[in-house]
C-alpha cells in the first residue's frame, strides 16, 4: 500500500477544501469524514497545505519539511501580500552566470542547503525523481576536469578525421558533423588552456552540483531544470555564484567513466551541471537582454 494522508475526524470541519484541491481527485466526503477513494496519492501534500484546520497528516516518513543549515526558513506561507514583486524581480535580475571565482571553498553546509532548496522545486506528477552529485572540493573538481579534458581530447581527434565524420553519419546522424562545424575549434582552445593551467571549463569554481535522473517520470528534464534554477537563485542570495556548464553535461552523458567518477548510475542522464563558488566579480547594473517575440493568442 502506498503512503496516504490521514484526516483527523476531531479537527476536520468538512469544509471540502482538500477535496476540491486534490490534483488526482481521489478525496471525497463520505459519512461525515474525508476519505481516500483510490490508493493513488501523489504525495504532493496539497491537502496538508490547504487545510485551514490543520487536520491532515501523512503516514509516511517520505514527507518532511525542508531543513536548512545556513539560514532559517519561513514558518508561514508567503502569499501575494507578503511578497514584494520589485524585490523578487530585482533578485532574479541581479543573478548572473559567474565565470570568475575565488579560491575560497564553499562550505558543506551551504552546498547542502542549495541541494535542499533544489528539491523543493515543482516536478511533473510530483515524481521528484531527481538526484544530485555534489563535488565539494577543488581537488574533486580538478579530477572531473581532467576526465572532461580527456573526453574532449578524444572527441576532437575523432571529429578532426574526415573519414570518421563521414562514417559516423549512418550511426549518429549529423551530430559529429555539427560538433566539428560549430564547437570543435572552441573546445580545442579550452583544452589547450587547460593544459596551460587555465580553467575555461569550470572557470576555477571550487565546487560542482550535477542534477541527474533516470528515465522515469513524465518530465524529467523539466523537473531537473526547475531544481537547478532553484540552486542558482538561492546561491545568489547566499553570496555565491553559479554557472550552467553545458559542455560538462554533454560529456557526462557520453562518458561512462565520468558518470562513475560522479557516482551517477549509468541509466541516469545528467540534466544540469552547475559550477558553484564565491564570485570574484561584482556587477554595478542590471543586465541588458536580447529581444524576444511574444505571440498573443485570443479565441
Amino acid at each position: 500500500m502506498n503512503a496516504r494522508p490521514i484526516f483527523s475526524r476531531e479537527a476536520c470541519t468538512l469544509c471540502g477544501t482538500c477535496v476540491a484541491d486534490c490534483p488526482r481527485r481521489i478525496l471525497a466526503i463520505v459519512d461525515q469524514a474525508v476519505v481516500l477513494t483510490e490508493d493513488a496519492c501523489l504525495l504532493c501534500a496539497h491537502c496538508y497545505a490547504v487545510c485551514p484546520a490543520n487536520a491532515v497528516a501523512f503516514d509516511s516518513d517520505r514527507l518532511q519539511a525542508p531543513t536548512f543549515r545556513t539560514f532559517a526558513p519561513p514558518e508561514q506561507v508567503f502569499d501575494a501580500q507578503r511578497i514584494d514583486a520589485t524585490m523578487l524581480a530585482g533578485a532574479a535580475l541581479s543573478r548572473r552566470s559567474i565565470r570568475r571565482f575565488q579560491d575560497t571553498p564553499v562550505s558543506r553546509e551551504a552546498l547542502a542547503d542549495l541541494v535542499e532548496f533544489a528539491a523543493t522545486a515543482p516536478s511533473g506528477s510530483n515524481s521528484r525523481n531527481w538526484e544530485f552529485s555534489v563535488v565539494s572540493t577543488a581537488a574533486g573538481v580538478a579530477a572531473v576536469r581532467a576526465r572532461l579534458v580527456a573526453f574532449y581530447r578524444r572527441l576532437n581527434r575523432l571529429a578532426g578525421n574526415p573519414i570518421v565524420r563521414a562514417l559516423s553519419v549512418p550511426v549518429t546522424g549529423k551530430r559529429l558533423l555539427d560538433y566539428h562545424r560549430l564547437r570543435r575549434v572552441r573546445i580545442e582552445f579550452m583544452v589547450r588552456q587547460a593544459d596551460a593551467g587555465r580553467d575555461l571549463f569550470f572557470w576555477g569554481a571550487p565546487a560542482l552540483i550535477v542534477v541527474h535522473s533516470g528515465p522515469d517520470g513524465s518530465t524529467p528534464l523539466e523537473d531537473a531544470q526547475y531544481a537547478a534554477y532553484n540552486i542558482t537563485l538561492l546561491a545568489h542570495a547566499l553570496g555565491l555564484g553559479t554557472c550552467f556548464i553545458g559542455y560538462a553535461r554533454e560529456a557526462v552523458n557520453r562518458d561512462a567513466r565520468l558518470k562513475t567518477l560522479l557516482g551517477i548510475p549509468r541509466r541516469h542522464k545528467a540534466h544540469a551541471v552547475l559550477a558553484v563558488g564565491h564570485p570574484d566579480v561584482s556587477y554595478a547594473r542590471l543586465p541588458l537582454r536580447k529581444n524576444f517575440q511574444v505571440n498573443w493568442v485570443e479565441a
